[in-house]
């Protein structure tokens, strides 16, 4: 099967349900626009691969295993931000602080990518979590500075090499494997 793919953080369920409280309180008024990503796919993308096929996930999926060598953690989801820019939006997204953790998680994806033959990832990582995807764009900075302050928690436990499955109505992610990290500091 040849579908996109993807390597991400992904959320627990106290997680979600968390995060959708916290937007929720923190909302201005009505749901941002545009197309929402529904809890149930949330997560933290770490390095997109466009369409492979599963002989190439397979080979990922035992290259990642074998170098992920950190600990877990937990990052936050802080504000809302824009790609590109707030002023034309097409994706609304979840801030997240790092102090680090995914950034080296996604630099450890980037350099097994390149060592499978992939070619390598133009756009610097921005670690985030997708709320919607807006078509067209819009222009979000009112909304984005009336929005309320928030901070929640996410475990970073694992890595996930996941898969889209198209269904009617949008996507749904299939994980294909869960890549646990060492312990998890507080």
């Amino acid at each position: 099967m040849t579908t996109n793919a993807f390597v991400a953080v992904d959320l627990d369920d106290a997680d979600r349900h968390d995060l959708a409280a916290a937007l929720t309180e923190a909302s201005p008024g009505p749901p941002l626009p545009g197309k929402r990503t529904p809890p149930e796919n949330w997560h933290i993308t770490l390095r997109f691969l466009g369409p492979v096929d599963d002989v190439l996930l397979d080979r990922l999926t035992h290259a990642l295993e074998s170098s992920l060598d950190v600990g877990g953690g937990h990052v936050a989801c802080t504000g809302l931000g824009a790609f590109p820019r707030a002023s034309k939006a097409a994706v609304a997204y979840a801030a997240i602080e790092d102090d680090g953790l995914l950034a080296g998680l996604a630099a450890n994806c980037e350099d097994v990518c390149r060592d499978l033959g992939l070619e390598p990832e133009e756009r610097p990582f921005v670690p985030h979590l997708t709320l919607a995807r807006i078509r067209p764009p819009v222009d979000l900075r009112r909304r984005i500075e009336a929005f309320g302050e928030f901070r929640v928690r996410i475990a970073v436990r694992g890595v996930s090499v996941m898969r889209t499955v198209p269904r009617r109505g949008g996507v749904q992610y299939r994980t294909v494997a869960m890549l646990p990290l060492g312990h998890t500091t507080t």
